[in-house]
């Protein structure tokens, strides 16, 4: 029987020893992203467990060593009384991608979504990130078009 590598991967919440791998993933992808890394280990480690986590982290682990993570973030659309789950990063290393670790976080993450009783499960990604964009549709996802009007922020 030939071992593929789903069969390898092993998917689950994060540990606090984990902070230190996830940090060094996040800044990789805010580096692909071209974005100034800023996040750190205490603030993860604030972040995600705490009494009152403000995101959850799921692991791809294979063997002793993390090749993924989701961040996933939790919402509600107030005006229809609906729970969301937002799948606000996925990374996967170099070296794994292509090969099912994606689609076991993605199931994960559903998993997550239909347990805390989500109406949906969202992801964003760049307009040009056609491969991105590709293997959300292949794992069940439907491209929507942004929402009309213009969107503020005040900073704090």
């Amino acid at each position: 029987m030939i071992e593929t590598v789903e069969q390898t991967i092993t998917i689950r919440p994060a540990r606090r020893s984990d902070c230190r791998a996830i940090t060094r993933m996040i800044e990789e992808l805010a580096k692909h992203h071209g974005d100034v890394p800023l996040v750190s280990e205490d603030a993860l480690r604030a972040n995600v467990f705490s009494s009152e986590p403000w995101l959850n982290i799921l692991v791809a682990e294979r063997g002793e060593r993390l090749v993924g993570y989701a961040g996933l973030v939790r919402g509600f659309k107030l005006h229809f009384g609906q729970r969301t789950l937002d799948l606000h990063h996925l990374y996967i290393a170099d070296n794994m991608r292509g090969k099912g670790v994606g689609r076991q976080l993605i199931d994960a993450s559903k998993s997550i979504a239909k347990a805390l009783e989500c109406t949906e499960l969202t992801v964003s990604t760049q307009s040009h990130n056609l491969v991105a964009q590709s293997a959300y549709a292949a794992c069940g996802f439907v491209k929507i078009q942004n929402p009309s009007g213009a969107r503020f922020v005040m900073e704090l």
